[in-house]
């Protein structure tokens, strides 16, 4: 899935805190969220885990459980984030999914990238045998990512907007649905109400598809907004913005 949902209030050099309502709401302080277990159609199995902030900011954390959060040493967090980058890079370079023009270096997409929350789905050992991934073999493994943080600032930060890539190598697998739904999933735990993708190209087909069958609706539309490579001729394509009410229990 390639996609295109930035907040008009964010960029890559500004981070938009979590409010305090949202820290109120959300299921545990730390936030430890477990890894969940998926598959692949064509069998294979995945796990997606929660990467987060630690409290003070300094380091990355992985959730192994619903108890349990560590702090992963620093050369394997940049193993996931160089992966990562260079998949963000390439839509970038693409022109038909994101925003942006230029590359993000290292530095900058680790802390737009990793700036709140992260999920980060892997494949699991061929082995089948119970392991944590280390996140040493990054680049044979990593099949997807999102992030998820505020759409807005303050007493409206309990909107959420997210990002999502996929592997290249992967894609036809149905990572990005699955990806999708641990987003609706996720989210609320973290203490939104409500997601809005604000910039869903009308020639990004393929991520219309994956949001209006997880329930999503399409609550507006920036006309003309976007130059998309291949699509020139027609000049600036539409952009469409999906929003959704997460359920409550």
């Amino acid at each position: 899935m390639r996609e295109s949902k930035h907040s008009v209030l964010e960029d890559i050099h500004t981070k938009v805190p979590l409010s305090n309502r949202v820290r109120a709401a959300a299921v545990s302080s730390p936030i430890l969220i477990p890894p969940a277990n998926v598959y692949l159609r064509d069998g294979r199995s995945a796990t997606i885990y929660a990467f987060v902030r630690s409290e003070d900011e300094t380091e990355i954390e992985v959730c192994n459980s619903s108890t349990e959060r560590r702090i992963i040493p620093a050369q394997h967090v940049d193993n996931v984030v160089r992966v990562l980058a260079n998949l963000l890079n390439r839509e970038i370079e693409g022109g038909q999914t994101y925003p942006q023009e230029n590359s993000l270096t290292f530095d900058e997409f680790k802390n737009y990238w990793f700036a709140a929350f992260t999920a980060v789905m892997v494949l699991d050992s061929p082995s089948g045998s119970p392991e944590t991934f280390t996140f040493e073999d990054a680049d044979d493994r990593v099949l997807g990512t999102f992030y998820t943080k505020p759409n807005y600032p303050g007493i409206c930060g309990g909107i959420c907007n997210g990002g999502f890539l996929v592997s290249e190598k992967t894609r036809g697998q149905g990572v990005g649905k699955i990806l999708g739904k641990q987003y609706v999933e996720w989210a609320p735990k973290l203490g939104y109400t409500g997601s809005i993708f604000n910039l869903v190209f009308e020639t990004n087909i393929a991520s219309q598809r994956i949001w209006d069958s997880l329930g999503f609706e399409k609550i507006g539309r920036v006309k003309k907004v976007a130059w998309i490579k291949g699509h020139e001729d027609n000049g600036p394509v539409d952009a469409i913005i999906y929003g959704m009410t997460f359920k409550t229990d």
